[in-house]
This record gives structure tokens, sequence and C-alpha cells, in this order.
């Protein structure tokens, strides 16, 4: 985190990447980052993440993102343990580059 916040600091461009097997908390993350993609557990196939992330020589989009989340993504509790109100992300979300809409906040 504490990298995150420096280079956003600097106002230079972040791109953060979570590799994961379930929704974690991830506000904080989010915020400090320009772009945020959430790889669930790629194994084998974690070069499929980087296909995304980079484009095609002469700046074309190579592959584009098409996952979805399986799942919905909840708020992190607040500081006294109650609920949150609302999902960070609902069922089925995702975006891809082509997508004119903001992420949720």
């Amino acid at each position: 985190m504490a990298l995150l916040e420096r280079l956003h600091a600097q106002r230079i461009p972040v791109v953060a990447v979570l590799l994961s097997g379930r929704p974690l908390s991830i506000e904080a993350e989010l915020a400090a980052a320009d772009s945020f993609v959430a790889a669930w557990l790629p194994g084998a196939e974690g070069g499929g993440v980087a296909d995304v992330l980079f484009r095609a020589r002469g700046g074309a989009v190579a592959h584009d993102f098409r996952g979805r989340l399986p799942l919905t993504w909840p708020r992190a509790p607040t500081a006294h343990g109650a609920a949150p109100a609302g999902p960070l992300f609902p069922y089925g979300y995702g975006l891809t580059y082509r997508s004119k809409r903001r992420p949720p906040r």
C-alpha cells in the first residue's frame, strides 16, 4: 500500500493486479490505483493476465478483458463491525477497454 500511495502522490499511473482466490478488502488499493484488475488464481494461465495488460505493437488492444465476477464482491465491514451498505461490485460485474462506465464506488 505504501508503494501505491507513493506512486499516486507522484502522479505515476498505476495498474494494481490482485491475485487471490476470494474477495478481499480492496477499498484503499482501489482508491490509490488508476486501474485495478482482480485475477482469480491464474495458476499456469498467469500469462493470460499479462496478455490483457499490455497492448500490441502500434498501441492496439491485443486482448480485451472478458471476465465477470462469479459472485458479489462485498465491501469491508465498518470500523464498528456494522454491515456495509450494498456490495462493492455486484455479481457479474466486469469492464472492458471499450467500457464507458466507471466502476461503482
